[in-house]
């Protein structure tokens, strides 16, 4: 006890000292960018009132906005206007605001909306307002919730409805009487308040996450707000004469040469850690397995890194900073599917039948066909889906938050992994992995610590506010396809963790250890890695919120929330400690490009190769297996840096991650055929195959559901349709002895 005391106030004094070199952070004078223009409609603005009003939908007359007249309401859209529904003849709407695919009115005292999509039903009432309404009171809407602002006696009263649930939810108290007030949704979190009954130049702001009211900044000049409108970050003000143009923007943090020096000296050291293993790679066992030399803890932090992208690195504590930690629950599913599935199935497949790649298993039980789709889905998958898009999305953040050239963020991380891969292969992967791992969890658990001392207020007062606030919920036991619900997360956990045996990753580290029980050895050490990471990083939002809430105003409003943690960091750590975690952000990226660099390589050289190429010699494999390397290398930053540069091609972009991703679920469909049952057959998983893109087409564009349901219907829809359509053909003629789940635990590793 007396070893502990002493430990726990050094400690405690040496996270103070950390917090006095420290920089404090700070309220930024304006975090608006703003240009004055000539009124576009004279007077338009001004011609507002009780019954007869206009809303903007986009940041100009000249885009769409919607006209009250009365019971009439006119939508017009770049000059043509397109008739809605009128109201009852005696409504009259006083306030308005479009959320999502609905537009809402209040009409009396109740709350009326108009589904776009089915218009022609006319106008809905949802129910009654809560009670205090006032004349003057004003609808905004914001991320999916509607805002109704000026109730009570003072106008200061605010609620917030969500759609789905049809609940009202009281907002903290208004430090000003909000009748009279125009409001606008500005980025993510807040909402802007400007007076339409005098001029004035002070701006209000209310930040949803911490549920706080605070000033935020001031107009060039005092304006009477009559009309706004947003879209992202811009918005735009229309005053009786006046036109004024704003923009939220971050401004630059204090991450400076210093940082750069501890990112250039960390890259530097993974690099030479990488190179170091560059001469181990002389046949193609020690370029793709390594050798099957790797320790088993290796392995498992290789596994751990290669999941753990920078952009799970943001999103974990973003989530828990803006919402609750109801995604940690998805590591607790994987836990349950992942230890029996991997332990007694599928480290058994990739080690007992010898197989060089995932879809080698695919042709020797449906045919060579087959084993050609799962190469092809899962090779631009790499390229595009993962290599191209961790390296992009990062660097955007780096970028905003750091200050960092985002095509410089680009080419360190292509170049440095490229060269360390294309020379050491597997191997020199495993052990930047290893290192890369280390320097997350440091990370992590360094700011995880400074907001814990941080934080301006006791610990009973901010367990009571994040019970409040219901910021610790973990479970939603409600049933919903359009939520993250425990029914959605557990399904989607599942098939995930199906979809293994079909990731060359995840063959490349079961099979490059000594023997079977070390494979078993790296899935716990994974495991046992990844779940505490996933805690810490959803703690570390915890804390983020709690650090801000009490400094709310020195949140940009063109702040994310998958940037907090980045933010906190730039703007709140000593000299050299931001570095730090851009070298975390940095090496959860490489970690991840430069697996699948590797992998793919590999499935170049066995399913392409080796595979049609006679008198392919393994020496011939390994020189392959390096220039393909190097040539996905350049490919992948020369595709990221082609997307940063040039905005027009995202559309198309996101269309073709699409795609793919609805050919990989049916690819795990197959694999589940073919492993766990007798009857599948080469004509039931094309079939299978069909049915799941349709069933993902049609789940995306004419159902409501969350995003990871469409892999769960992609998954289902090819392993019930395939296993019916099998009773369609012949039983499989090929010899399924060690193939199946029934024969293969019979076998050896």
């Amino acid at each position: 006890m007396i070893i502990a005391s002493f430990l726990s106030r050094n400690l405690q004094f040496a996270i103070g000292l950390f917090c006095l070199l420290a920089p404090s952070a700070h309220a930024e004078e304006s975090f608006f960018e703003f240009t004055e223009e000539a009124p576009v409609v004279p007077m338009a603005a001004a011609d507002q009132g009780f019954g007869k009003f206009k809303l903007l939908q986009a940041l100009s007359f000249d885009e769409a906005y919607f006209q009250f007249d009365g019971n009439r309401v006119q939508r017009i859209e770049n000059g043509e206007v397109d008739g809605l529904p009128d109201m009852a003849n005696d409504s009259v709407a006083s306030s308005a605001a479009v959320v999502g695919d609905r537009l809402y009115a209040i009409v009396g005292g109740q709350l009326m909306q108009l589904p776009f999509r089915d218009a022609g039903k006319g106008w809905e009432l949802i129910g009654e307002l809560p009670a205090g309404l006032q004349p003057q009171a004003g609808l905004v809407g914001l991320q999916g919730r509607l805002y109704l602002y000026g109730m009570g006696e003072g106008g200061s009263a605010a609620y917030y409805l969500e759609p789905s649930l049809n609940t009202w939810k009281s907002l903290s108290t208004a430090p000003y009487d909000l009748r009279n007030y125009t409001a606008i949704s500005c980025g993510n979190d807040h909402l802007l308040f400007f007076s339409d009954q005098s001029a004035q130049s002070e701006m209000l702001a209310y930040h949803r996450t911490t549920d706080t009211w605070f000033q935020i900044g001031r107009l060039p000049q005092p304006m009477q707000v009559h009309l706004a409108g947003s879209e992202g970050t811009q918005f735009i003000l229309y005053g009786a004469k006046s036109v004024l143009r704003g923009e939220a923007v971050l401004r630059p943090t204090k991450y400076g040469w210093v940082d750069h020096a501890v990112v250039a000296i960390l890259i530097l050291l993974l690099v030479v850690v990488g190179l170091r293993f560059s001469n181990k790679g002389d046949s193609s066992g020690d370029y793709f397995r390594g050798g099957q030399r790797i320790p088993w803890w290796a392995a498992g932090l290789s596994l751990f890194a290669t999941g753990a992208s920078a952009i799970s690195l943001m999103a974990m504590p973003g989530k828990a900073f803006a919402e609750n930690w109801i995604y940690m629950s998805i590591s607790f599913f994987i836990v349950i599917v992942q230890i029996p599935l991997f332990l007694l199935v599928y480290i058994p497949v990739a080690r007992r039948l010898k197989i060089a790649t995932a879809n080698e298993y695919l042709e020797r039980r449906f045919g060579l066909p087959v084993r050609m789709v799962g190469f092809v889905c899962f090779s631009l998958n790499q390229m595009l889906g993962r290599m191209a898009s961790i390296l992009l999305l990062p660097a955007l953040a780096i970028s905003a938050i750091f200050g960092m050239p985002m095509e410089y963020s680009i080419l360190i991380m292509g170049v440095a992994t490229t060269l360390f891969v294309t020379m050491g292969g597997l191997e020199a992967v495993i052990w930047t992995d290893v290192l890369q791992a280390i320097i997350m969890l440091l990370a992590v658990l360094v700011c995880a610590a400074y907001a814990y001392f941080a934080i301006d207020m006791s610990g009973q007062t901010a367990m009571d506010l994040l019970s409040n606030l219901n910021k610790l919920q973990l479970f939603d036991w409600s049933f919903n396809w359009q939520g993250p619900v425990v029914l959605v997360l557990a399904l989607n956990s599942f098939v995930a963790v199906l979809s293994m045996i079909g990731d060359q990753n995840f063959i490349q580290r079961v099979q490059c250890t000594e023997d079977e029980n070390e494979s078993r050895k790296a899935v716990y050490t994974q495991l046992a890695v990844a779940v505490p990471m996933n805690f810490v990083l959803f703690a570390l939002g915890t804390l983020l919120f709690l650090f801000y809430v009490t400094r709310a105003d020195t949140l940009s409003p063109a702040l994310k929330p998958d940037s907090v943690f980045p933010f906190f960091a730039a703007e709140n750590l000593p000299v050299g400690f931001a570095g730090f975690v851009v070298v975390a952000l940095l090496a959860a990226t490489i970690s991840t490009v430069s697996s699948a660099m590797n992998s793919v390589a590999n499935l170049g050289v066995e399913d392409v190769y080796r595979r049609f190429v006679r008198g392919a010699t393994d020496a011939k494999c390994v020189k392959l297996g390096r220039y393909l390397t190097f040539g996905l290398g350049l490919f992948g930053t020369g595709a990221a840096l082609l997307l940063a540069n040039m905005s027009s091609l995202q559309s198309i972009w996101d269309l073709f991650i699409m795609i793919t991703g609805m050919i990989l679920a049916p690819i795990t469909g197959i694999f589940v055929l073919g492993i766990f049952t007798r009857r599948a057959n080469n004509f039931g998983v094309l079939t299978g195959t069909l049915a799941s893109i349709m069933a993902n087409y049609y789940a995306k564009f004419h159902m409501e559901v969350h995003a990871l349901v469409y892999m769960v219907i992609g998954v289902f829809a090819c392993i019930i349709v395939g296993y019916i359509a099998s009773y369609c053909a012949p039983k499989p003629k090929v010899d399924l002895n060690g193939l199946t789940v029934f024969s293969l635990l019979k076998r050896k590793d």
